[in-house]
């Protein structure tokens, strides 16, 4: 993992999924931060959000609401056609100015 982008956070957790993590912590060998991580990435996949859509919104600059309402119907009427790759860009999420609030919506597939 490339631990050069990380920051640190302060989360509330439960009582007993702090002592969950703990114990995978112990068992797989893997910090809970770790473990967060994994779980993160296997929820979006399981749950089919679009990956590509995630970072792209986490990478954009801030918008009001009305313009991200609209940009999140037209991004909603993608096909799977529209989401196959034709070219290559690499997004540049280190600098904290192009990051955006989260998304009020997301897409699944």
């Amino acid at each position: 993992m490339n631990t050069a982008l990380k920051v640190r956070h302060n989360i509330t957790l439960s009582q007993d999924i702090w002592k969950v993590l703990l114990l995978l912590k112990n068992v797989n060998g893997k910090s809970v931060s770790e473990t967060i991580e994994l779980c993160v990435k296997k929820f979006l996949a399981n749950q089919g959000y679009q990956s590509t859509y995630l970072k792209i919104m986490s990478s954009v600059s801030a918008c009001d609401d009305d313009e991200n309402e609209e940009l999140t119907k037209i991004l909603d009427t993608l096909t799977e056609d529209d989401l196959e790759v034709s070219d290559e860009y690499r997004l540049d999420s280190s600098n904290p100015k192009t990051r955006s609030k989260k998304p009020k919506q997301l897409i699944r597939h």
